[in-house]
């Protein structure tokens, strides 16, 4: 799953397509979550209901999804298998071993998957990190032991195949977030993503070390919490202070943790920085931190959100000002580990853009595995002891969750969707009597483009000017045809919308006889 952006107006959440899938439901045994992040789990209570399988899940996801569950009313319905870190389950014809590994969500495991021809070893996120604070470590041992046995293909994450070195470790950040806050003056907020529970007790206990109070902004953050201690995390922090409670506390005595450091518009950082949250609002000398990574394609809306706070005086630090932030992504060393620790047939890059998994390509090479292979979405990869190619191309792409239904995202509502973004919407209404003459003056709305009254009440009236002259122009026997009359009309409209503006908007013209 991911999110929607400018490009997709009205879409908030966007999931995958799952017609192959569908055409083959009667081989499908399960659906495996690696781990609890929303690019992971957060489509399947809206693709559920198509595929219907059983839910493989350690305790942490699994208690996420159940709540999104409950949303769609499927937590009743769907059937979730808990499974323990270092177990192996029968799924179908597959022996899967379940290799815990750091990342910034507990419990996140990589797959060794066991088949009839060899192992198959998926590592979607994962890290080294020898001080991960909550959940395991990544087992080394384990990936050697899978290694030993011979592995096929490793599936392995892209995310920062371009990061020099290693991605760095929740236990040293830490300690620079005590020394970061212990420096700000007034209120501190820190931004970061709701599932990274390790974060959160990283600012739980940087703000003990400050005398600070700790409250939590955000719907998903307050869950992650609520499911984190519900799992046995988090089991000795503070209780959070009631939100409410915020204005009466003296402002150096505060720490908040936040939604929304990808500049999300309805999340609880954009709400405070353009005062729109109920409870909350920030002061001059506050300071906002954001503990996470840019997102490519966010870029605008985070310096939109950073222009904002900027505006109210607020002292923003980042990852480039502090040491704040480390990824939860393995970098170039790790993958080097990785492919020593498994000694792979073949490397299959994921989890990145196109030029990510061109690099990791390049990568795996360097490093003398035998072969490695970029697949595209949609693409079938057939792997067999001797040989790996990409076979045939299946249906694939997005879909948007518009409401209660989904849509094509690259379908005709969604065009239209964006033509009326860009153009906009002229609709016009006229009346015509049975001698085809017009009956009464034409109608003009045209929102988001012209208005009828102040600045814009002459270029409106032009408008309609325009529409009567094109009729009055007609023939009667061209205007008892509805079809040329809205070829002429929406030509005529058009055509003066785009002299006066430099838009050509999409034009509904409602025809009545009378």
């Amino acid at each position: 799953m991911t999110f929607g952006d400018s490009s997709t107006p009205g879409v908030e959440l966007i999931v995958p397509d799952p017609h192959f899938i569908i055409q083959n439901n009667q081989k499908l045994t399960g659906i495996i979550i690696t781990h609890a992040h929303e690019d992971h789990l957060g489509g399947l209570p809206y693709l559920w209901r198509q595929l219907k399988c059983p839910i493989y899940a350690t305790p942490f996801a699994a208690g996420l999804l159940r709540k999104k569950l409950a949303e769609v009313g499927l937590s009743k319905i769907v059937t979730i298998i808990e499974f323990a870190s270092g177990k192996k389950l029968n799924v179908g014809p597959f022996e899967i071993s379940f290799i815990p590994v750091a990342h910034s969500v507990p419990e996140t495991h990589c797959l060794a998957i066991k088949t009839g021809i060899g192992t198959i070893v998926h590592a979607s996120d994962w890290k080294i990190d020898k001080e991960p604070l909550i959940g395991l470590p990544t087992d080394q041992e384990c990936f050697r032991e899978v290694g030993k046995t011979g592995v096929l293909a490793l599936l392995c994450d892209s995310t920062n195949v371009f990061e020099d070195g290693f991605s760095g470790s929740e236990g040293a950040l830490r300690q620079s977030m005590i020394e970061v806050i212990s420096n700000c003056k007034g209120r501190v907020v820190v931004a970061f993503f709701a599932s990274n529970v390790a974060r959160m007790e990283t600012c739980i206990r940087a703000a003990q070390k400050n005398n600070r109070r700790i409250a939590l902004v955000g719907r998903s953050l307050t869950r992650i919490a609520e499911i984190a201690k519900s799992c046995g995390y988090l089991s000795d922090c503070p209780e959070f202070i009631d939100v409410r409670d915020i204005g009466y506390l003296p402002q150096e005595e505060v720490l908040i943790m936040v939604t929304g450091s990808q500049g999300e518009s309805r999340a609880a950082l954009s709400r405070i920085s353009n005062d729109n949250h109920p409870e909350i609002s920030f002061s001059e000398g506050d300071t906002v931190i954001f503990s996470s990574r840019e997102i490519p394609g966010n870029e605008l809306s985070i310096g939109m959100l950073k222009n904002q706070l900027a505006k109210l005086n607020v002292h923003v630090i980042e990852e480039n000002d502090a040491f704040v932030h480390v990824s939860g992504h393995p970098a170039r060393e790790e993958l080097k580990q990785l492919y020593d620790w498994v000694q792979p047939s073949l490397v299959i890059p994921i989890h990145g853009e196109t030029r990510h998994l061109i690099e990791h390509c390049r990568l795996a090479k360097e490093c003398g595995i035998p072969s490695a292979l970029k697949v595209e979405n949609g693409e079938v990869l057939s792997i067999r002891p001797d040989k790996a190619e990409i076979i045939k191309e299946v249906q694939s792409g997005r879909y948007a969750v518009d409401g209660r239904r989904l849509i094509p995202l690259k379908g005709d509502v969604m065009k239209l969707r964006r033509r009326l973004n860009l153009t906009g919407n002229a609709l016009v209404t006229i009346v015509l009597d049975k001698h085809c003459d017009l009956l009464k003056v034409p109608q003009l709305s045209a929102p988001g483009i012209v208005d009828d009254m102040g600045q814009d009440a002459v270029m409106h009236s032009k408008a309609v000017s325009s529409i009567e002259k094109s009729i009055q122009l007609m023939s009667r026997k061209q205007k008892t045809d509805d079809e040329k009359i809205n070829r002429v009309v929406s030509s005529s409209i058009r055509k003066f919308f785009y002299q006066e503006t430099g838009k050509r908007p999409m034009v509904i013209l409602h025809i009545v006889r009378v």
